[in-house]
Formats: structure tokens, sequence, C-alpha cells
């Protein structure tokens, strides 16, 4: 995994390109690139002590946003333009998105959800029965 760029975004978070790709055959590989955004969680972004702390407990102080976006079977000598076209489509379609000032917010609301709608998924297997 390769950080190829870092892009201060307007909101103070930073987006970090990573270049997974790797090869496949002689002639042929899979260009993968992984973008990744971390936000350090915060209290003000629940609307109570109790949700911070269920998503705190689960994730820690650090969320992390995460976008992969791939091509297999690439000819080694278009690779270079492949990661261009990836890198440039993920930041035409999500730029914004990840640029809004209350992104970082809305990450945190979404993950207390799914926790909230899918709690099996973060079940540590700890508790003892009674």
């Amino acid at each position: 995994m390769e950080l190829i760029e870092e892009i201060n975004l307007p909101n103070g978070l930073k987006l970090n390109v990573f270049d997974l790709s790797r090869e496949i055959a002689a002639d042929t590989i899979k260009a993968e690139m992984a973008f990744k955004v971390d936000i350090e969680l915060k209290e003000s972004f629940f609307a109570n002590r109790e949700d911070y702390l269920q998503v705190e407990n689960i994730f820690g102080g650090t969320l992390t946003y995460e976008h992969k976006m791939e091509r297999a079977f690439v000819q080694k000598e278009k690779q270079n333009a492949v990661r261009e076209e990836l890198i440039n489509a993920f930041k035409a379609n999500s730029l914004g998105y990840l640029s809004a000032d209350n992104f970082a917010e809305k990450l945190a609301l979404a993950m207390l959800r799914d926790i909230k709608n899918n709690p099996y998924k973060y079940q540590t297997g700890t508790e003892s029965e009674t």
C-alpha cells in the first residue's frame, strides 16, 4: 500500500489516496485505489453522551471513511492512465461530499445508526451468560 496523494479538505479533514495495485499476470495488473479519511470522534456529534460512548466503545476515538475503486486485467502499459482515471472519477464524484462541513458528524451518526440497527455485527462475545 503506497500513499500517493494527500488532499487537505476545506472542512479540516485530510483525504489520503493509496495505490493498492498488484500484478495479476506477466502483462496485466489489477489497478486498485483506496481513499481514506480519518475523523476524530467528538461527543458534540451526538444528541447524548450514551450514543457517543456506544460508538466510541466499538470504534475508538477515530472513525475511518474508506472507499476503494478497482479495475482488473489492465494492460501494464495502461496502468498509469487507469490509476489517474480512477482517482479523477473519485474526486469528481466524492470530493464535494467529503468536503461538506457536516461530513464528520454525518459519518458518526451513520455508524451509530448501524450499531443500533445491526447490533449482532458488533457483539464481542465477551459477555458472560447468566
